[in-house]
């Protein structure tokens, strides 16, 4: 469990960061110590971008040891030059791709890190295309195998190859959503038009899905990394950035409906109470507001001990001999997840071992 001081200053932190505004600084000044564990927090949930914002809105004496804050700029500078990267590896493709008649679709990257006051200090991962169609999704890899670009099938009907250093998955389905009844829903859902005028800030060849749609398929993959290993508090400012900057287009009530239809709503009201009192977004930029009080501390918790994607809990991994990160207590961290979220979201705990399971022997 981490030290109640330095999960109260890393919220500060990050609420300042998110929103640029500053709040109640009764958790400064921090000793050397608190701000090394801070930065190395951050770090583990790759948020040092957003955290360095905050501290740029710090009173001078408020800022951490000079030592601390050259070690934060060498690493903001990598981020930036990184991000740019990712941008221009993302262009790329879609370029290389749409030349080939191919025209996917971009989950997530280059449109959340939009919604950022900064969109450099978002840490970008992967690049996710998703395709249309399984024909598109062959044709894709047909094309990079012909280049000589080794492509692996992945779990949960994906596969991933490198572009330039950076790791590139293709998706036959847009959304985590493992519950097989909803998949024809799904596929409704994900054709909903889109207008570009939406996203006029962003390069003309991105194909985009509906702001909705990206809503639900952002904290649908957040619940997905709930339901294996844990999930980092980026995935957190995606969502509640995401909610800001894109409120207008977003019908609440249908959004609730669509939460509902899933089977997912009472987990997404566990989310939208860490996105509000944890993370500082405004109540009325969330699609629709919490019928009843909610506490989700422990769902907090949870995700500030197991860090991004799970590599930081100290409970369930270790290093090979090759000082490789490796998971440990597999079995145990789902099952414990399971029993943990299955109040809040039913069929798609029952339902994500078995698509996971399914796609391996598909695999196989």
């Amino acid at each position: 469990m981490l030290n109640t001081d330095v999960n109260s200053a890393l919220l500060s932190l990050l609420r300042i960061g998110l929103w640029g505004k500053l709040e109640d600084l009764t958790n400064f000044p921090l000793s050397e110590s608190l701000w090394l564990d801070i930065y190395n927090v951050s770090s583990q949930h790759t948020i040092e971008g957003i955290v360095f914002d905050a501290i740029q809105h710090l009173p001078k004496d408020l800022h951490p040891p000079k030592a601390i804050l050259l070690k934060w700029i060498v690493k903001v500078d990598l981020v930036e030059r990184h991000n740019l990267h990712i941008a221009k590896v993302t262009n790329e493709l879609i370029t290389f791709f749409n030349k080939n008649n191919l025209f996917p679709t971009l989950l997530k990257g280059q449109a959340l890190a939009s919604c950022y006051i900064n969109p450099l200090r978002r840490l970008s991962g992967d690049i996710d295309l998703y395709f249309h169609s399984k024909n598109e999704y062959n044709q894709a890899t047909e094309l990079l195998r012909e280049r000589n670009v080794q492509v692996a099938d992945t779990p949960g009907f994906s596969n991933n190859y490198i572009w330039r250093g950076v790791v590139i998955e293709h998706h036959q389905r847009m959304f985590d959503i493992h519950n097989p009844l909803c998949y024809s829903y799904l596929d409704k859902l994900q054709k909903k038009p889109v207008s570009q005028e939406i996203y006029k800030n962003l390069p003309n060849n991105l194909a985009l899905p509906a702001p909705i749609v990206m809503q639900v398929q952002v904290n649908a993959h957040i619940l997905k990394h709930l339901l294996s290993f844990g999930i980092g508090l980026r995935q957190l400012c995606d969502s509640a950035r995401f909610a800001y900057k894109y409120h207008q287009y977003i019908d609440g009530q249908e959004m609730k409906a669509i939460y509902k239809n899933l089977g997912i709503l009472k987990w997404v009201e566990l989310l939208n109470d860490i996105l509000v009192r944890h993370l500082g977004l405004p109540n009325n930029y969330l699609p629709f507001v919490n019928e009843k009080n909610i506490n989700a501390d422990w769902m907090m918790e949870d995700i500030l001990v197991t860090g991004n994607f799970g590599f930081h809990d100290t409970k369930n991994i270790t290093e090979n001999e090759n000082k490789e990160i490796m998971r440990t207590n597999v079995k145990h961290t789902i099952w414990s997840n399971a029993k943990r979220y299955f109040k809040y979201a039913p069929m798609e705990v029952i339902t994500f071992p078995f698509v996971q399971a399914y796609s391996k022997l598909i695999i196989k």
